[in-house]
């Protein structure tokens, strides 16, 4: 067992539990105190015991145009906030300016990591409650079998965040790979007035998929690999960890999306530049028209369960293939373009 548990560590999903203990150790209660600009803080939900969140903010020079608005990116089943911008890190370099924090900072943005349930004995193998659980599988993990209210989460994590005064929480979105993605899914579902954007990489809309309400637009970049082996792009039960239900496929997940944003069933697609002839994908960008909200989806043709241009933080028989034709710059410009 401990030799699976440490096979996941690059992925942040457990092995680097004391350091995840560590930053859990040093948070503090956030809102009301100064926060330096190029702050990494770690900081307390009030009322959620354990589920902290880090969060990155930009340079004074970064944000010398003012605050661009808050990203809240939230971690893969297993996963914890530790691990979570590793991820998206090319090749795991957490010291590379293509991670995500990075280049949210360098224009301007704020970026949440927060914490999912733990489950004991491993309390950084985290899950959030995305939904499902009827006809589809239930994602994820201990905070689906426990019922938790990762809505309730959500609104004392906000809360949290209004409280700073350097951050433009009226600009927020969303983001996440997996069961993090399915969770921007559900948030963007149940409250659609706070959100501008979302962007989820691997992970569909497991709630409405299963019956759950979502009755207002939201600006969508869904980014999935068609050859993903945790996620099937054509839906089903294969997964990475364990067979628990049917994870609902990309195409019925988009078509909620461009009927609730009012589009019509065209779509415009691109061929993406192939920047990386060797890593043996290619990327087709759709994109719905006469939407009253952008609609598209970053199609990764060859792709994995995987960040684009992120961490391949398991072997390729296991995850799949990393893109490296597209990155978190294609999420950040979306945010960017749906701003207003």
């Amino acid at each position: 067992m401990q030799a699976r548990l440490t096979r996941f560590a690059a992925f942040g999903l457990v092995g680097i539990a004391t350091v995840a203990s560590n930053a859990c150790n040093r948070e503090t209660p956030c809102a009301g105190r100064a926060l330096r600009p190029g702050e990494i803080a770690e900081c307390t939900v009030p009322g959620w015991t354990d589920r902290g969140y880090t969060l990155h903010l930009p340079t004074a020079a970064q944000a010398a145009a003012g605050p661009r608005g808050v990203i809240i990116s939230f971690h893969g089943g297993g996963g914890s906030r530790v691990g979570a911008n590793r991820t998206s890190c090319p090749r795991g370099d957490t010291t590379s300016s293509a991670c995500f924090a990075s280049l949210a900072n360098a224009r301007g943005y704020a970026v949440v990591f927060p914490d999912g349930t733990g489950a004991r004995p491993a309390r950084n193998l985290r899950t959030w409650n995305a939904g499902g659980g009827e006809a589809l599988a239930c994602v994820s993990g201990a905070a689906c079998r426990s019922g938790v209210d990762d809505i309730a989460y959500f609104d004392a994590l906000l809360e949290q965040l209004q409280g700073l005064p350097q951050l433009d929480t009226e600009h927020l979105f969303l983001t996440g790979i997996s069961n993090g993605a399915a969770m921007s899914h559900r948030i963007a579902c149940e409250r659609a007035s706070m959100i501008r954007a979302i962007a989820p990489v691997a992970g569909t809309n497991q709630f409405a998929g299963d019956g759950g309400a979502c009755a207002d637009p939201v600006a969508v970049l869904q980014v999935h690999g068609t050859s993903d082996p945790c996620w099937p792009y054509e839906g089903g039960s294969q997964s990475c960890l364990e067979n628990n239900g049917d994870k609902l496929a990309v195409a019925p997940s988009m078509e909620g999306w461009r009927s609730r944003n009012g589009c019509t069933a065209v779509t415009n697609d691109t061929l993406l530049n192939d920047i990386d002839p060797s890593d043996g994908t290619s990327v087709i960008l759709q994109r719905w028209a006469g939407c009253r909200k952008a609609t598209e989806l970053l199609r990764i043709d060859g792709g994995g369960h995987t960040w684009p241009n992120g961490d391949p933080y398991l072997d390729e028989d296991r995850v799949g293939l990393v893109t490296h034709d597209v990155g978190s710059e294609q999420i950040l410009q979306f945010f960017e373009d749906n701003r207003e």
